[in-house]
């Protein structure tokens, strides 16, 4: 049987992925059971505000990603044996890094009034200083890990997601189980505690690979930059398309609206553990491909990896559309159960996420990420524009009808590109789904007979 990766070395795979999937399952376990603990513990307006800070913080840590992760992995997966580029590279990175922090926090706290007042969320501006705090520990935390990805080296980022994510919902659970009331501020305390533990991790892993240069490059801080400012767009434009469905929502409804909304999109978001993992695996690989085989590699790459996400998404998606009322029923509570319908709207949004996100790997790997930030950035505005209309229209229901009218499109636009570019076909990806089940069942054959 042909392997999955073509000529690449299976246990690069294996291992690569499973840790890579491993480290988002335990971010999403953790998230998972904070917000399944919190809808009970919370009121819908303090879960509102909770899920903003979330928000706030995604939209930080995603314009971090997209300004340095793609262009800082790229560059030191193509210098390899050459310490002196790979220092000033990393150099030039960290600095990037810091500065970043400095200007989100600079930003959100000038925006933090306007958002307290837009969303109804007063509670918000008592967890930011604790927030400030934590976004400059997480420059040195991600700094570490991309540098680790780089290296095709993932368990510093297992352990980063269990400091990161799990130090919180420890505090949560032990809220629950003494009956100790909940203080939002405490829990963004508790985030900067997990932060803090998680860059020790995240260090302590990619020290091997941490070379300095004793001068800052500005070349490669330039270089980065200009690469990397495409991402961040990107990146943000990707966060507002995924997350204004249920903003509009929470500012034209109010904060009750965007509990019961969040609590269905809270589910839907198991499916992108092995979306993003697995983009992870492939992006360093995609560009070696690129280099080595052209179109025809990157091509095989991209059918290949989609498949195999959508091999591990479609059982959930009909898990979903049979279970709805029971899932949220455990999830959120049956104060929660008229999300159930919502949910199964929402979960088809995975359907379009594997397409997605390995759009942005070729793009980002290929050195095209002006092109992955023009169809993003489009995307976004198309989805604003129909949420405020379904959403007037339908109400609660609108906002899922918005967004999947959003992805639908954006799918057929982004496959023409595929394949005016790079001939990839998106039918084929769905091909490769039987040979991933089967290749699974050919392992866990072999390791029962053993």
């Amino acid at each position: 049987m042909e392997k999955p990766d073509g000529a690449l070395p299976q246990n690069y795979w294996l291992r690569s992925g499973l840790l890579s999937l491993s480290e988002k399952v335990a971010a999403m376990a953790f998230n998972l059971g904070t917000a399944m603990l919190l809808l009970r513990l919370l009121t819908k307006e303090e879960f509102a505000t909770w899920g903003i800070f979330i928000l706030v913080s995604y939209f930080v840590e995603m314009g971090r990603s997209g300004l340095l992760q793609n262009g800082m992995v790229r560059a030191l997966a193509t210098q390899k044996g050459d310490a002196t580029e790979q220092a000033n590279t990393i150099t030039a990175a960290f600095l990037l890094n810091l500065s970043f922090s400095i200007v989100s926090n600079l930003t959100v706290w000038f925006c933090a009034d306007w958002i307290c007042q837009q969303y109804q969320v007063p509670l918000l501006a008592e967890m930011l200083p604790f927030y400030f705090l934590t976004n400059f520990l997480m420059a040195f935390c991600m700094h570490s890990n991309f540098v680790q990805q780089a290296n095709f080296e993932f368990r510093g980022l297992v352990w980063t997601s269990v400091f990161y994510r799990g130090i919180p919902f420890g505090w949560v659970l032990w809220c629950w189980a003494t009956g100790t009331g909940v203080l939002l501020w405490q829990f963004s305390g508790a985030v900067l505690l997990g932060v803090l533990l998680a860059a020790v991790a995240a260090w302590w892993y990619a020290r091997p690979f941490l070379h300095w240069s004793k001068k800052i490059d500005f070349q490669w801080v330039a270089n980065l930059g200009s690469y990397g400012k495409f991402v961040l767009g990107t990146n943000l434009s990707t966060m507002l398309y995924k997350n204004i469905d249920k903003l509009t929502l929470g500012q034209l409804l109010g904060p009750a609206a965007f509990a019961v909304y969040d609590a269905a999109g809270r589910v839907t978001q198991l499916v992108e553990a092995p979306a993003f993992s697995i983009a992870a695996v492939v992006f360093p690989k995609s560009a070696e491909k690129m280099a080595l085989e052209g179109p025809t590699g990157v091509r095989n790459l991209y059918e290949r990896s989609v498949g195999a996400t959508l091999a591990v998404i479609l059982p959930f998606v009909v898990f979903v559309l049979v279970f709805a009322e029971p899932i949220i029923r455990i999830f959120a509570g049956s104060q929660y159960l008229e999300s159930a319908n919502i949910l199964r709207l929402t979960a088809f949004f995975g359907l379009f996420m594997p397409f997605a996100v390995q759009f942005g790997t070729v793009l980002d790997s290929t050195g095209k990420p002006a092109v992955n930030f023009a169809y993003t950035f489009f995307t976004a505005l198309l989805n604003l524009g129909l949420s405020y209309v379904f959403i007037q229209k339908f109400g609660l229901f609108g906002a899922a009808y918005s967004t999947l009218t959003g992805y639908a499109l954006s799918f057929l636009l982004m496959q023409n590109y595929l394949y005016r570019e790079f001939k990839i076909n998106a039918l084929r990806a769905f091909l490769q789904v039987p040979i991933f089940y089967l290749m699974g069942w050919e392992l866990l054959r072999r390791r029962l007979v053993k």
